[in-house]
Parts: structure tokens; C-alpha cells; sequence
């Protein structure tokens, strides 16, 4: 329902019924002048890139400019090891998705019942604070736990047993990834369990249904939406990772994603092509079969009453389960640190001895500071471009009303459903052939192009909690719309912007998937110097890197949820 009404000035307002002001002569324009750098990026680079993929994909050769040609699909559809690239990739990333799910569920519903919000807040911290230390890292820590002379195999000799052969096979390639992409499951799952309706668990309490079958019948429908979502971002993830797979698979856990990557190493361009685009078409064919799953669940789903916390804390089980999942999550980044002093030169347990040599040694690791400095360089710039370029479209999606604006604000998601593996090739393809953007700009630019969803999702959503009329009055006072936008609007969003500032950094930081295509020989940024390192040594000087990484990765994820808790509290005060 909208209805006018006359501000200061005379000027004519719409007031929609959700709240806030939308002027009757706002210039449609203006809109989509801001959308139009967000728009020019992804049709250039993300579009532009996705179709000389394609036209790749039909060439003979490297080289291009012959007849098209469907040689290389027919070889990729013929190619029995392909095929079976396909069913690893599935089986990998169905095996992650599932396992990611059934240790997500009762986290969520155990953080979620617990009583004390100060312990919420650590066990939140806890399982989402990985997210932002690096994959590299991560998937390092895996290696120094579950090889040969790892503390899981010193553990199962205790009891007599031989060493169990998990380090460059699947078993490692599914526990590591399920480490990474956890918080993904989690937090859609604590979403929708904060949308139900706590009376109708305490009803079912009272008419006599014990805990499990109060959850099973009562709570589980109305999560499934959550649960849904959650496991479909983690099964999209798993099928285009590329560095976890490729680095404790050791060559014998070959998927899609790793195929690409010795395709182009090998100049194997169309090749590349072909199976960058199969493994774009299955993850668009998963998404969208997820995507109905969903709809079907939305019957009967929560009705958006946010639930109190349950007045008896957990249960004991719930407790156990938890302490389980904070060792899972905190184990590859404590052995990190621990190995990062070992006396030794590989990766044992219990450490023959202590030791710093291995801080010292990074100081003579030749590229190290070129690699630290080019991605601090390039997360910097990207993330100033995408704060500018992404909060325009935020304003412009959020404040004006149109079929193309719409459809630019869908599209602008896009490079978060495309697997990174397949944007580095068409980027790396699209930059060769133009010669535009490039080395490091190029990059950046790409970077821009994966970080901008992350920055429009959490911009777009701190304006829905601003008052437009703010910026109205403002304007009607006589200010200029930049000032009036400076004075109101953007002083309020200033923590969210703060905070999608920083994750972006931290994105773009620690991108390796897309990034390994685009570096150009003798390049290095400090995620693809640590996965080459890690590729040819397997010395604790790789610890001692991820253990400083491990400890600023935390304090930017800790100020970032500083930030978005002041703008949280900002905006619920009278003001806003």
C-alpha cells in the first residue's frame, strides 16, 4: 500500500507500508547510473569471459580461429577418466555436503538452546572463526594430522594399531573439506532456528512429547528450509574445489576442478574448456534441483517469530556434542601452531623438540615478502573498487524500482553460483586474447568480480535498516543528494560497510582457486606461494607462515563482528 504525503518544501513522498520514504520525483535514472558500473563489470568480465569459454571449448586447438568444432567434447564424453572425474566430483562433494549437514544440525540447535549468551557468543566465534583463516592453512593442518607420522596415526598406534592410510586419498579430501565449508551449514541452520516460533516446542513439552520427538516432529519441518540451503552452498563449494583436493589428494583424487588445472598446465586449452563448462552445467543442475527442494520445503515453514533461547540450557548430550565439534574445528589450526616450533624439519607427533627456527627461515624464503606484499596490494585495491562500485548498486537496488534494475540485482549473485576453477579459466582466457587489464590489474579486477556479491548481500541488508526519510529531510533542508547520502545514510551503514570491507579483504587475500590461473610466470600472491611451497616441502616453515595468518585472520574476523554488532545495536536505537 503506498500513500502521499507533503514533506518540507512541498515536495511529494510515496510511504510504502514496510517503512521508509520513496520520493514521487526520484529520477529512474539516477538508479541506474548507479547500477551501470556493477552491470558494465559483470557483462565485460564475468559474461564476456563465460562466452570466450565457450568459444574455446569448440576451437582445434590453442590457438583458436579455426572452424568450430566438437572434437574435445566428443574426446571428454569418450574419456573413461573423465567420466570418472565426473563420479569423484559427485561422490567428493555429496559425501562433504551430507557429512557437513549431520554435524551442522544439532551444532546449530546446541548453540541455539544454550542458555548464556556470552557462551553463544564463543561458540559461534568458534566455529565460524576458520572461515576466515586461510584454505591453504587449513588444508595444511589436515596434512600435519592425518599423515604417516600425524598425531590421528600416533593416537591409533597407542592402541596396537597399524597406520591407517588416510593423507592423499579421499577420506582426507571429504574430512578437510567438511572442516572448510561447515560454517556454511551452520549458519543458514541458526537463521531459521531463530525464526521458530518457541511456543510450539514448549506446547509440544506440555502435551507430553519427549525432547527428540518435539524435535523430529516439531522443529525439524521448520528448519528444513535452512538445512536445505545450507547443503546446497556446501555441495556447490565442494564440486569446484580445487587446491584442498589437489593438495591432499596427491594426484590420486582426480575431479573436474584439478583436470582443469593440469589441462592448462599441460596447454590444453579447449580441453580446459570443455570441462570447465561440464562442471559449470552440473553445478547449475545441483543448484537448481536444490533449489526446488526448497521451494517444497517453504510449505509449513516458520512464520518468522523469533524463539527465545531454551530456559534449561542444553541437554547433556547436546553439551558433549558440541565440546566434539569445537576439537574438530580448532585441532588443524592448534597442530599448526604447535608444528610451527618443532625441532624437526617434517611433520611428526609428539615434536622431537622445540624450536623458532622456522619463523626465522621465513625471512629467507625467496618471493615470500614479493607474494605478501602482491596480496595486500591487490585485497587492498579490490576492496576499495567493490566498496565503491558495490555500495552504489546496494543504494540503487534498494531505493529505486525497476525491471532492469531487478534483473542487474539477480545477476549481480551470479559469480557466487560459477565454480572459482572455471571463472580463472575464462578470465585467464578473456585477458589473453584481449590483452586488456593486464597482470596484476586484471586481477584485481577479477577479484572485484567474486568479492562483489558478498559486499552487495551485506550492504543491501544494512540499508533495510536505515530510515529513508532521513535522507529525504536532509535533501528537503537544502542538502545536496551526495551530502544528504553522506550525512544520513552513510553514517548509519558505516559499521556494515566497515565489516563488508574487511571480509572482502579477507576473500580476496586468501583466493587461490581462481587466482593460480591468472598469475602470470615469475607472479605469486601469498595463498598460491604457500600452495606451491606446500606442493614441494612439507617442513614446518609452512606452520610458522599459517600460524601468522591463523592469528590476523582473527583479529580482522573479531573487529568485523565488532562492527557488525555496533551497526546491529545502531540500529535499533530511536534515531534509526
Amino acid at each position: 500500500m503506498v500513500s502521499q504525503m507533503t514533506v518540507r518544501g512541498g515536495a511529494r513522498a510515496q510511504t510504502r507500508e514496510g517503512g521508509g520514504v520513496e520520493r514521487a520525483n526520484r529520477p529512474r535514472w539516477v538508479g541506474l547510473a548507479l547500477a551501470s558500473p556493477t552491470a558494465l563489470l559483470l557483462l565485460t568480465l564475468f559474461l564476456g569471459s563465460i562466452a570466450l569459454l565457450v568459444d574455446q571449448s569448440l576451437q582445434e586447438d590453442m590457438n583458436g580461429g579455426s572452424a568450430a568444432t566438437l572434437t574435445h567434447w566428443t574426446s571428454f564424453f569418450g574419456s573413461s577418466s573423465r567420466i570418472a572425474a565426473i563420479g569423484e566430483t559427485f561422490l567428493i562433494a555429496g559425501l562433504s555436503a551430507v557429512i557437513s549437514t549431520v554435524i551442522a544440525v544439532p551444532t546449530a540447535y546446541g548453540l541455539h538452546r544454550m542458555k548464556s549468551s556470552t557462551w553463544r557468543f564463543v561458540g559461534i566465534f568458534i566455529v565460524f572463526a576458520p572461515l576466515m583463516t586461510s584454505v591453504i592453512a587449513r588444508t595444511y593442518g589436515w596434512s600435519l594430522l592425518l599423515g604417516q607420522q600425524g598425531i590421528v596415526n600416533w593416537a591409533v598406534g597407542l592402541f596396537g594399531m597399524p597406520p591407517l592410510e588416510m593423507l592423499y586419498a579421499r577420506p582426507a579430501v571429504v574430512i578437510a573439506l567438511v572442516h572448510i565449508f561447515l560454517p556454511f551449514v551452520v549458519f543458514p541452520i541458526l537463521s531459521s532456528l531463530g525464526q521458530v516460533d518457541g511456543a510450539l516446542r514448549d506446547a509440544a513439552m506440555d502435551l507430553g512429547a519427549r525432547p527428540w520427538t518435539t524435535f523430529r516432529r516439531v522443529i525439524l519441518p521448520l528448519i528444513l528450509p535452512g538445512i536445505i540451503a545450507g547443503t546446497q552452498i556446501t555441495f556447490a563449494l565442494s564440486m569446484s574445489s580445487f587446491a584442498t583436493p589437489s593438495l591432499l589428494g596427491g594426484g590420486r583424487v582426480a575431479v573436474l576442478a584439478t583436470l582443469v588445472y593440469s589441462d592448462v598446465n599441460t596447454v590444453q586449452w579447449p580441453m580446459a574448456a570443455v570441462t570447465s563448462i561440464v562442471l559449470l552445467v552440473l553445478a547449475v543442475i545441483v543448484l537448481g534441483l536444490f533449489t526446488l527442494a526448497q521451494r517444497r520445503a517453504q510449505v509449513g515453514g516458520a512464520q518468522g517469530v523469533t524463539a527465545a533461547p531454551g530456559e534449561k540450557g542444553i541437554k547433556a548430550g547436546l553439551s558433549i556434542w558440541l565440546i566434539a565439534v569445537y576439537v574438530f574445528v580448532l585441532s588443524p589450526l592448534v597442530i599448526i601452531i604447535i608444528s610451527s616450533f618443532s625441532s624437526a624439519s617434517y611433520g611428526a607427533w609428539p615434536l622431537p623438540g622445540w624450536s623458532t627456527k622456522w619463523y626465522t627461515n621465513l625471512l629467507s624464503q625467496d618471493g615470500l615478502a614479493e607474494a605478501a606484499y602482491a596480496s595486500v596490494f591487490i585485497a587492498i585495491w579490490s576492496t576499495i573498487i567493490v566498496l565503491v562500485i558495490g555500495t552504489m548498486a546496494s543504494v540503487s537496488f534498494h531505493r529505486y524500482r525497476s525491471i532492469v534494475l531487478r534483473g542487474v540485482s539477480v545477476f549481480s549473485l551470479a559469480p557466487m553460483v560459477v565454480p572459482k576453477v572455471t571463472i580463472g579459466l575464462a578470465a585467464f582466457l578473456l585477458l589473453n586474447v584481449t590483452g586488456v587489464l593486464d597482470g596484476v590489474a586484471g586481477i584485481i579486477a577479477m577479484h572485484v568480480v567474486i568479492t562483489l556479491p558478498f559486499v552487495i548481500i551485506v550492504v543491501t541488508s544494512a540499508l533495510s535498516r536505515t530510515d529513508a526519510t532521513l535522507d529525504d529531510a536532509a535533501r528537503d533542508l537544502g542538502a545536496g543528494p551526495l551530502r544528504a547520502f553522506r550525512a544520513s545514510t552513510l553514517f548509519a551503514i558505516r559499521p556494515s560497510l566497515i565489516a563488508a570491507g574487511l571480509f572482502a579483504f579477507i576473500v580476496s587475500f586468501d583466493e587461490v582457486d581462481m587466482t593460480v590461473f591468472l598469475l602470470k610466470p615469475g607472479q605469486e600472491t601469498l595463498p598460491v606461494w604457500m600452495f606451491t611451497y606446500m606442493q614441494k616441502y612439507q617442513d614446518p616453515t609452512l606452520a610458522a607462515l599459517a600460524s601468522l595468518l591463523i592469528a590476523l585472520s582473527l583479529v580482522i574476523a573479531f573487529v568485523a563482528g565488532l562492527f557488525l554488532l555496533r551497526g546491529e545495536k545502531a540500529a535499533l536505537t530511536p534515531s534509526h
